[in-house]
């Protein structure tokens, strides 16, 4: 037992050194394009302006992440780094977190930002941004997850991804710290 956790933990760390996820200019121009026609699609009162912020901020600021994060796919081997100590960041509540930070800087007009957990209350708990038209259902949103693919956006209708994605409510305190590092985030920018 003892040999097969040192043996984990070397290579971990072996994997550690590996370069992070990195999509070419054109794949990430092609994918923001795509989720610009997605977003739209949910609804009429959706902007084009607000489907290009979001889905330009969707795409890449996840892959600005995963430079920070040093994120090593697969996303369960990043997790294990992140546990062990090697990695700061990157489990899936933590691109939730920050991908929702981001996107709360652009200060969307017609998209509002909600919070997906699959399994909740589990080990195998995962989180997600979920965008929906103003005044929509979740379950008609789109679901923006950076942790599967360490980085690369990965995004699908709520309904048809493989995760059952259900509404939570951020705690009055968690939405105050993450307006906080909104703020903050926007403020660098100036």
């Amino acid at each position: 037992m003892f040999r097969s956790r040192g043996f984990l933990l070397v290579a971990c760390a072996f994997v550690a050194g590996c370069t992070t996820v990195r999509v070419p200019e054109a794949k990430q121009q092609t994918d923001v394009a795509a989720l610009i026609e997605k977003l739209r699609n949910l609804a009429p009162s959706v902007t084009r302006a607000d489907a290009a912020d979001a889905a330009d901020a969707a795409v890449r600021y996840p892959l600005q992440l995963a430079q920070e994060y040093h994120a090593t796919p697969p996303a369960v081997v990043n997790n294990m780094l992140i546990n062990a100590g090697i990695h700061p960041r990157g489990l899936c509540f933590q691109w939730a977190d920050d991908l929702t930070v981001k996107l709360m800087t652009l200060h969307l007009r017609t998209l509002a930002l909600h919070r997906g957990v699959a399994r909740l209350g589990t080990k195998h708990e995962h989180s997600c941004v979920v965008l929906t038209a103003v005044g929509q259902n979740f379950t008609n949103g789109i679901a923006l997850d950076a942790w599967r693919d360490c980085g690369r956006l990965h995004w699908s209708p709520v309904p048809a991804d493989h995760y059952a994605w259900q509404e939570v409510d951020l705690i009055p305190s968690y939405q105050t710290e993450l307006q906080a590092a909104a703020e903050k985030l926007a403020a660098t920018k100036k």
